[in-house]
């Protein structure tokens, strides 16, 4: 087991069967505008992985890929606000502000993630269920022994067995969100195929004119005007603590074979619409995915979005992590809610650095996870 630098990888056999990984960890960092981090590569017997360390000293407005402070301070302030019922998001931001300052001298975002891809949600190889996790922890923790030792994006239809071995070796289960599944495993026989609501978006995405566009026939000067798309959904419309993808970013991914484009074209050529795909030979997920929101609503462009995901799913027999937002929308399409954890190892850490982690968590437990399924965010 070992730390490596991305930049010094000469090995032929690691460049080889890791390639878009070690392109990934080399430049991706640089390329989100709002992202602050030190990629490194976690080697773990056969597996690799992405490992982010963070010291908790960098910009306060960093992405919540990241930042813990921004995940559940900063984010869940803003979340908050759009629900629409002060009687409620009053008193919840009035702890937020109580624990907010604790949390920052707690230090927080002084962690290392294993597995971290900056995006939304991480991907687990499905051949990796955590049997090492304990010499793992042993090793980061000698690596780092000032930083808390983190897993994002786990829950337990797709991750259990993980889950369970990390709780086993001493690590702490912080929900983080509540994400939409959606099982296309039984290919075109899938639940969520039959349901009103997509069979009619599938109707609208064969009528509606747009040529579906993929990747592979984008040009590089189409790639700032997929950064804008994403930009008008995920930024403007939801919000700047998302991370900040730029065109390179983008182009990049698709260049290097870890992120599969795909653009909604008008018959004028104009491009209206990308959804941008991350996975691996069992799960799916839609990191990227944005249209030009100044359009109208008539188009159904989200529609089709999420009908050229669900789609994908199926003809592939996958998983679908939807992700978190537009929960009405997906449950409406057949999507299946989990609570999303992050999995934190403090027991090497000051007391008091553990005790905020701790409670943080029973918070969570306690208010966030009941409330996220009552208000079914």
């Amino acid at each position: 087991m070992r730390v490596l630098d991305p930049q010094q990888i000469d090995d032929p056999s690691l460049l080889a069967s890791h390639a878009p990984l070690i392109a990934f960890s080399r430049h991706a960092a640089s390329e989100i505008a709002n992202v602050s981090t030190r990629l490194q590569l976690l080697q773990c017997g056969e597996q690799l992985f992405p490992l982010s360390i963070n010291d908790g000293d960098e910009a306060a407005a960093n992405s919540y890929v990241v930042s813990p402070l921004t995940t559940y301070i900063r984010y869940a302030s803003y979340e908050l606000a759009q629900i629409g019922r002060p009687w409620l998001s009053w008193p919840l931001q009035q702890l937020l502000r109580g624990i907010s300052h604790w949390l920052q001298q707690a230090e927080l975002d002084r962690l290392v993630q294993v597995n971290n891809w900056l995006l939304s949600t991480n991907l687990y190889p499905p051949d990796w269920q955590g049997g090492e996790i304990a010499t793992l922890t042993r090793f980061l923790c000698s690596q780092f022994p000032r930083h808390a030792i983190g897993l994002r994006s786990l829950n337990r239809f797709s991750n259990a067995q993980l889950i369970d071995r990390m709780l086993a070796c001493g690590y702490v289960a912080i929900p983080s969100r509540q994400v939409y599944l959606f099982d296309g495993r039984a290919g075109q026989q899938s639940a969520f195929l039959q349901r009103h609501n997509t069979r009619l978006d599938a109707t609208l995405l064969r009528n509606a004119g747009y040529r579906c566009l993929p990747g592979e026939q984008l040009q590089q000067d189409d790639y700032p005007r997929l950064a804008q798309l994403y930009r008008q959904l995920y930024l403007e419309k939801y919000s700047p603590l998302n991370p900040q993808f730029t065109a390179d970013w983008l182009y990049h991914g698709q260049r290097d074979g870890w992120l599969q484009l795909c653009a909604l074209q008008n018959s004028d050529g104009r491009l209206d619409g990308i959804v941008g795909w991350f996975a691996n030979s069992h799960i799916l997920t839609a990191p990227i995915v944005g249209y030009d929101t100044a359009l109208p609503q008539k188009l159904g462009l989200y529609r089709q979005l999420t009908q050229l995901c669900l789609q994908r799913a199926a003809n592939e027999g996958k998983l679908l992590n939807f992700s978190s937002g537009a929960a009405d929308f997906k449950r409406r399409r057949g999507g299946v809610a989990e609570i999303e954890y992050s999995m934190l190892y403090v027991r090497h850490l000051p007391p008091a650095r553990q005790r905020a982690w701790h409670v943080l968590g029973r918070l969570l437990h306690g208010i966030g996870i009941p409330l996220m399924r009552r208000l079914k965010l």
